[in-house]
């Protein structure tokens, strides 16, 4: 969820122009081109905007992005929470207190019964098992060219590791108006996932090492089309449908007078 979500905001980022607003429209199918969301991305002077229909999250959720942290805000409730270095650093504190007390609870077992237990835990929980080795970056192979609503794009494969997770249709910056003037804000948001990335221990590190920030970097330009794969499957089509320069109302970039700051880990 946290990838396509990021992936969509790459897509954004680095085609806004730095003066003036920018919307952009984005598309996602499932293989059999049936439509399951549509997203609208909305930037202007390095804030970020994201509306979605369908999709990881409801249509009454939208998320902000202001240079350093991202704002969750939940329409229906009128609630929000900020989702920042700090919060996400508590929950991984969480996530490893738990951990600690499992291992702990497992090392008064019997030696088969504890074999039993951890191979029982490392199937069911995968990722969230401690690793001392960091998460391995992205890898992209550039596979050839291809168009896209008349632009031209040249196609990569993403890997983790062996295991092909993406294929990417990146167009030249030159082919989007603005672009090269929003490099330097779209560098600052991917620095700001890469620390996260870097920061952050165990699964929470590993699910931002791969985002888009980091593959964009890699593959140069900007995404205009990218499938989604899984289990080696294709699985998702995500693609870019139109963009608008405007001037955009400064309000949409702050949350509504009136809602309350969530804490989300109240009650815990």
């Amino acid at each position: 969820m946290v990838k396509q979500l990021l992936w969509a905001i790459v897509v954004f980022v680095i085609s806004a122009a730095a003066d003036a607003g920018v919307a952009l429209d984005m598309v996602s199918r499932d293989m059999d081109g049936k439509e399951t969301e549509r997203s609208q991305i909305y930037a202007q002077d390095g804030f970020l905007r994201l509306d979605s229909d369908g999709g990881p999250f409801a249509s009454d959720v939208s998320l902000i992005f202001d240079g350093t942290r991202f704002l969750v805000m939940d329409h229906g409730e009128e609630t929000y929470i900020i989702m920042d270095e700090a919060m996400l650093m508590e929950i991984s504190n969480k996530m490893n207190e738990a951990m600690a007390q499992m291992e702990a609870q497992l090392a008064t077992l019997p030696p088969e019964q504890r074999a039993m237990a951890e191979q029982m835990m490392k199937s069911q929980m995968g990722g969230m098992v401690r690793s001392q080795e960091p998460p391995a970056p992205p890898r992209v192979e550039k596979t050839g060219s291809g168009e896209l609503n008349g632009r031209a794009c040249t196609k990569f494969d993403v890997f983790e590791g062996d295991i092909k997770i993406q294929e990417i249709c990146s167009a030249p910056l030159s082919q989007v108006n603005g672009a090269a003037e929003m490099m330097e804000t779209y560098q600052g948001m991917a620095k700001f996932v890469k620390r996260l990335s870097e920061s952050l221990p165990g699964p929470l590190g590993a699910s931002f090492n791969d985002h888009p920030g980091m593959v964009a970097e890699l593959i140069g330009g900007f995404p205009v089309r990218s499938v989604e794969y899984r289990m080696g499957q294709p699985v998702t089509e995500v693609t870019m449908e139109s963009i608008k320069e405007e001037a955009l109302n400064p309000g949409i970039f702050e949350v509504p007078e009136g809602y309350r700051l969530e804490d989300p880990f109240a009650g815990q």
